[in-house]
């Protein structure tokens, strides 16, 4: 007799059984339950949630945010009164007169490349003068340039526009990736259907927006992604500067500004100020929006030293 035998004779148990069988008749009678399936009696599957509980002090990785992607609805926003890449309208005209000189200043040809002058901040003194609609028609323009990647982001942290008007929900963004260094940049980038365009939403609104603007975090956000994209023409969509803080605070980052300016409506009292907010040593360009003429370039001169160009925008100022 072998020892397993030998093991269930003095266990008392039938022979012509496993143990396993043999020792589930034995909890059998003496429990008088039904006797558990041979498998009942094996060790269970531990499975993903023991594996965290087994250790109280380890918890479970945050969940990383993907990239995710986004067909524009270019018919949609040719009806908005938007210009897509490859339009031939009047308004692509006028933007593709609005690009040229930022396009040139942001590689230094004709005059000397300034630091980051591929980061282009639009803003404006007052709400509603059409500081997005200009940056979105910006942005369409730009990616329409044969190998010219642009970056659109939306920076109006407290009352961000851009997906609305584009037409998709968003909620992690850059104020997420300013507070947050476990979020990945690339991971929050929304891709679009135009392939030289992506957008990156404003994020979550948070009370200390202008504390994170002006933190040494946003400096790294914004040198990250001018060294990281430096083929890449990044567009901040900003609040106005006489409404919100944010804008100055940006305006210390960003190579070049689009000052936008509603015709017949924003005193030069207004522009002024706005203007004495942001760096003196910027590049700065005026776009007089929301005129009754279209396509010529408009030849008011020089004013504040800033030169003047003429765009439309929707009749609620968007």
């Amino acid at each position: 007799m072998n020892l397993m035998e030998r093991a269930g004779k003095r266990l008392r148990l039938a022979p012509g059984k496993s143990l396993v069988e043999k020792a589930a008749d034995r909890l059998t009678s003496e429990t008088g339950a039904a006797a558990p399936g041979p498998e009942a009696l094996l060790p269970p599957d531990p499975g993903p949630a023991a594996l965290w509980s087994a250790d109280p002090l380890r918890a479970p990785e945050p969940r990383r945010p993907t990239q995710r992607q986004f067909s524009l609805d270019l018919d949609r926003l040719r009806a908005m009164g938007y210009t897509t890449p490859g339009d031939q309208s009047t308004l692509a005209e006028e933007f593709r007169l609005i690009k040229r000189p930022l396009l040139d200043n942001s590689i230094g040809r004709g005059l000397p490349r300034s630091d980051n002058a591929n980061l282009i901040m639009v803003t404006s003194a007052g709400p509603n003068e059409g500081k997005t609609f200009v940056a979105i028609n910006l942005a369409m323009s730009i990616a329409s340039e044969h190998n010219v990647h642009v970056l659109l982001i939306d920076a109006d942290v407290v009352n961000p526009t851009v997906p609305l008007v584009l037409g998709f929900d968003a909620q992690l963004g850059m104020i997420d990736v300013v507070g947050d260094p476990s979020i990945e940049l690339a991971d929050v980038m929304v891709r679009t259907n135009i392939d030289n365009l992506t957008i990156l939403p404003a994020g979550q609104f948070t009370p200390l927006a202008n504390e994170l603007l002006a933190s040494a975090q946003m400096t790294t956000f914004v040198d990250d992604i001018a060294r990281r994209y430096s083929d890449r023409i990044i567009i901040f969509d900003s609040p106005p500067v006489l409404a919100r803080t944010e804008p100055t605070v940006l305006a210390r980052h960003v190579g070049q500004i689009v000052f936008v300016v509603e015709a017949e409506k924003t005193s030069r009292t207004s522009i002024g100020d706005a203007l004495r907010l942001i760096d003196a040593n910027k590049s700065v360009r005026i776009v007089l929006n929301k005129v009754p003429s279209v396509f010529t370039r408009d030849g008011f001169g020089q004013y504040y030293n800033y030169g003047y160009y003429r765009a439309r925008t929707r009749p609620d100022g968007k």
